[in-house]
């Protein structure tokens, strides 16, 4: 199995991983807010596109790979913010084990 022919200079992307925080409301109950885990250079790559019908309205689904410098903690409990777009982290990988790079894979949803 081939690793990724990533360089650094592929990595022209500047996205933010965030990470889900739980803050109380003033009345017994809690709010999910999310705050910034890191701000890192990514090269962000379209992998699959696919559409829904659901609840009575048509949703689209993007997967992507985001290839980013390897940074530890990164978990599928994150999401990453990138040009005004949320994608949530479904994997993470390390491509050979080295700790250089760090692969995650995302989803995009969109309703109509």
């Amino acid at each position: 199995m081939g690793v990724s022919k990533a360089t650094i200079a592929d990595l022209r992307h500047r996205i933010i991983i965030q990470s889900l925080s739980l803050a109380g409301d003033g009345q017994g109950g809690q709010v999910e807010t999310w705050a910034t885990f890191a701000t890192v250079w990514a090269k962000v790559e379209p992998v699959s596109a696919k559409e829904r019908f659901f609840s009575d309205q048509m949703q689209y689904q993007r997967s992507h790979k985001i290839t980013i410098r390897h940074l530890d903690n990164v978990t599928n409990t994150m999401r990453v913010s990138f040009d005004g777009r949320i994608f949530q982290i479904k994997g993470v990988r390390r491509p050979d084990e080295r700790k250089f790079f760090l692969f995650i894979d995302a989803e995009e949803n969109q309703g109509s």
